[in-house]
């Protein structure tokens, strides 16, 4: 699938010349943000109301979005509902959302899903009852939301490849053995970044050794504990075999290396380089402290940022891009102090 390029002037700025690049609560847990001005259709006291429902609302990438989310809002002059189920394994939960929003009578939806499958009669029950939904960050089985802002996944996880096989060059010791760390079955976002990363790896050929679902919720201790059987797999008096290692998204990438550092700190031989995926302060530190090889980081903020401003023109009968790609950028300790760098991980 082909997606259009719709990308800041900012964010251009910031990796242009310097980065490798493609173009990636509990009950309602709801907040809402008030914003002058409005229209008739899915108001509250004359404000338009968009609901914008995350995979969860926890960790640091969806507060990126909400951030985003809302700095739109406030310039559309729109009120943001923000909210998310407590894990991005609570499918019926997120499900449950979707309904309640659309009982509400919100203009629009503007969603994340949690999962391909799951969320398909939701979303087709919203459109059937005339709310409009925008999905950012995944995708849905079905060809009923207006448009998909998001990142190119398979491209993203081709791009980790390459910073793995860059890390790799010329230090393979067991036949380009590479493991990964997946996130959650069904997850569309993470499952097309794995098959991408899994073919560039065949394509250099790499061997990918093996490879595990995180088990659990989907939490970065969840992480931790998948990470900790997955490198066991490989461990051989005191050394982890591998040549490579590579975690598909945030929770994973920093339950991963959490687990390498418990490996190094009780005497086991780690030498394998790691790429993660999402900047998070913990892997940036990875970086600095050459933990962490690579990171390929989205711009999560641009999402929720199109995501609504996508919304307040279909409410408006304007026409929209059915598909729009955001940007991803490699970080490496030879360009994290970049300021344009910094702009972007806003370290």
């Amino acid at each position: 699938m082909k997606l259009k390029n719709m990308l800041s002037a900012g964010f251009m700025a910031a990796v242009l010349g310097t980065l490798a690049f493609t173009g990636c609560d509990k009950g309602t847990g709801a907040t809402t943000q008030p914003a002058a001005g409005g229209s008739s259709g899915g108001t509250s006291g004359g404000t338009k109301q968009i609901a914008v429902i995350a995979k969860s609302t926890v960790n640091a990438y969806w507060k990126a979005v909400e951030a985003g989310a809302r700095q739109a809002g406030q310039e559309e002059g729109v009120e943001i509902i923000w909210t998310g189920p407590d894990a991005e394994t609570n499918h019926t939960q997120q499900a449950n959302m979707v309904d309640n929003m659309v009982n509400r009578g919100v203009a629009g939806i503007v969603l994340a899903p949690t999962n391909v499958d799951a969320l398909v009669r939701p979303v087709e029950s919203a459109v059937a009852k005339g709310v409009p939904i925008v999905l950012i960050d995944s995708t849905v089985n079905t060809k009923k939301p207006t448009s998909v802002i998001a990142t190119d996944n398979f491209k993203a996880g081709q791009q980790a490849a390459d910073a793995l096989i860059d890390a790799i060059r010329g230090k393979s010791q067991y036949g380009g053995k590479v493991v990964m760390l997946r996130f959650l079955e069904g997850s569309g976002s993470t499952g097309r970044r794995e098959e991408g990363f899994a073919a560039r790896i065949k394509e250099a050929g790499l061997v990918l050794a093996d490879s595990a679902y995180t088990k659990g919720g989907g939490s970065t201790t969840d992480a931790a504990d998948t990470a900790d059987a997955l490198l066991r797999r490989f461990t051989k008096d005191g050394v982890v075999e591998v040549d490579g290692i590579f975690a598909a998204n945030q929770p994973t990438a920093i339950g991963m290396l959490r687990k390498i550092e418990q490996f190094k700190a009780q005497g086991t031989k780690v030498d394998a380089p790691f790429v993660g995926f999402d900047a998070h302060e913990v892997l940036l530190k990875g970086i600095r402290d050459g933990e962490v090889a690579a990171i390929v980081t989205q711009d999560p903020k641009q999402m929720g940022y199109l995501g609504v401003k996508t919304m307040v023109k279909v409410t408006k009968g304007e026409t929209v891009e059915p598909e729009v790609s955001t940007a991803t950028a490699t970080i490496t300790k030879a360009n994290i102090d970049d300021p344009k760098v910094k702009a972007i991980t806003l370290e």
